[in-house]
């Protein structure tokens, strides 16, 4: 069984970007409404919902069992349980072929629905993520790549 966590330093990061965010917001309503009380209260906001994505919705920690199930975890309470071979695993999405480079989400879809959802998963280190995607099954690094032919006119 291992467990992955994510980095404290990424969650301190996005936490100063969400005070910048505020910050700016507060300049920027205080110029448009100047009323101190508006823009203190729309600062407050952004910087809340920051806070809140930052330190609960991405806080959490995935477990991979020697049963091969992937176990979501926040703040000690197991969350979600995915048996790993009734998904399909994926770093992209299966709408798109491409990928942004600092996007970190595992994308899986239902073997049996075929609805997608993924797990963001920004605050893990990227040896980290890679290591998951490995071992998920996502990463599969004994397949041939496929070969085209091209033929000159």
């Amino acid at each position: 069984m291992k467990e992955y966590k994510g980095k404290f330093t990424t969650k301190l990061f996005w936490a100063g970007c969400g005070l910048c965010a505020g910050w700016f917001v507060f300049n920027l309503t205080g110029k448009l409404t100047h009323s101190l009380f508006i823009s203190s209260i729309a600062a407050l906001l952004i910087v809340a919902g920051f806070m809140y994505k930052v330190f609960y919705l991405d806080n959490i920690s995935l477990i991979m069992t020697d049963e091969r199930e992937l176990l979501i975890k926040r703040f000690g309470k197991i969350i979600k349980t995915f048996v790993i071979d009734k998904y399909d695993w994926s770093e992209y999405s299966k709408y798109c072929n491409t990928k942004n480079a600092e996007d970190q989400d595992i994308y899986y879809v239902s073997k049996e629905t075929g609805n997608e959802d993924y797990i963001d998963a920004t605050n893990f280190s990227d040896d980290d993520y890679q290591q998951i995607l490995t071992a998920l099954g996502a990463k599969n690094t004994n397949e041939q790549p496929v070969k085209v032919t091209t033929t000159k006119k």
